[in-house]
């Protein structure tokens, strides 16, 4: 934490007084009868015992050809210098910088963390969260070195709180236990992505094929503003892929899960390497966001889907949602989410095809 200087001698509109009446060759006696107050008062004023008012800066301001802003500034930071910090103004302090980069009382509701009101509450939270003995902000400020493809605004809260979601990732997935990472495994269960949409349970059956192939797996919701869909980044030596359900849809679950997927394939080569995505913000991708929507997009047969359905867009027909996904051997519910966001139909389009997912995922992958 920064360490606050403090002036080493505070200066009061009474020293700016002496000099004033200094150099004009005049006295307190002089100045009492200028500006029409006791020579009493002046003395006082003169050894900052007496504060400057309003109408006694106008009155100053005039005998020294000054602004009545340069006394009531000059008056105002000599009496905030001159009290020291209490501990009430310490406390704000703190909550209001912990508050900055964790917001309390979202993971309150999301029982990731436990306090009152109280400072030291908040900062045993903060300690027990970031398994520190200190209060340390260090990971805010330097950051965590993440590939994170977020809003267009980019607010610093974004950044802040997408931190502390990643910060909950890493200690919910660290209570996993899969076996040894196979990249053969995890690519050969990818090309079989679109059989699991089919299958009765296929979700959950998916999520234990990618702990077979050592792939660890949570659901964890996200954070007001971080506009986070999914991330990919390695515990230890295995990959992790995290699904935050922002969109509660069957077809945002699968595009999410192959663009991490891709993630893990094509760019997770070590420890220092994760990815904190914002699926809907298609502006500005960087290259390797590209190459996983475009892995994702072949292990979901997208450009197959679009080009059957491009003849129907028109008018789309129930029958022949169905017929496109017999063609491609998907479950409707995804190629319908496909279409839709590859703005190919109406969003509006067959409704009853929306279907939730967080409802079909084992609790034992959910972690608030």
């Amino acid at each position: 934490m920064s360490t606050k200087l403090k002036p080493f001698i505070n200066i009061g509109p009474g020293q700016i007084i002496k000099r004033n009446l200094e150099s004009l060759n005049w006295n307190s006696k002089d100045l009492s009868e200028i500006i029409g107050m006791s020579e009493k008062s002046v003395s006082q004023m003169m050894n900052n015992k007496q504060s400057i008012t309003v109408e006694t800066a106008r009155l100053l301001s005039k005998a020294f050809n000054t602004s009545p802003e340069f006394w009531l500034n000059l008056e105002q930071n000599y009496r905030l210098r001159e009290k020291s910090e209490g501990r009430r103004e310490e406390e704000t302090g703190l909550k209001a910088e912990i508050r900055k980069y964790m917001p309390i009382l979202e993971m309150k509701k999301k029982k990731w963390i436990e306090c009152d009101k109280t400072v030291k509450s908040q900062e045993t939270a903060y300690k027990k969260f970031w398994n520190t003995k200190t209060i340390d902000f260090a990971p805010y400020q330097n950051g965590l070195g993440f590939c994170a493809r977020q809003s267009k605004t980019n607010e610093d809260y974004t950044k802040y709180y997408s931190i502390t979601w990643f910060q909950k990732a890493r200690t919910e997935v660290a209570k996993i236990k899969v076996g040894t990472y196979s990249k053969e495994k995890l690519t050969t269960l990818a090309g079989e992505i679109s059989r699991f949409t089919l299958l009765p349970g296929g979700i959950d059956k998916f999520i234990s094929e990618l702990n077979k192939c050592g792939v660890k797996f949570i659901v964890l919701s996200h954070l007001q503003k971080t506009f986070l869909d999914g991330a990919a980044f390695f515990d230890d030596k295995n990959p992790v892929i995290v699904y935050t359900a922002r969109y509660d849809r069957v077809d945002n679950f699968w595009w999410t899960v192959a663009h991490e997927i891709a993630h893990v394939l094509l760019h997770l080569k070590n420890e220092k390497d994760c990815f904190l995505d914002n699926l809907e913000d298609r502006t500005d991708i960087n290259v390797r966001e590209q190459e996983a929507d475009k892995m994702a997009g072949k292990l979901l047969n997208v450009s197959e889907i679009i080009a059957k359905a491009e003849q129907y867009k028109n008018y789309f027909t129930e029958s022949r949602l169905k017929e496109v996904a017999e063609a491609v051997q998907m479950d409707s519910s995804v190629v319908i989410g496909i279409l839709k966001h590859h703005h190919v139909v109406d969003y509006r389009t067959l409704p009853k095809y929306r279907k939730t997912v967080l409802n079909l995922i084992g609790i034992k992958c959910k972690c608030g």
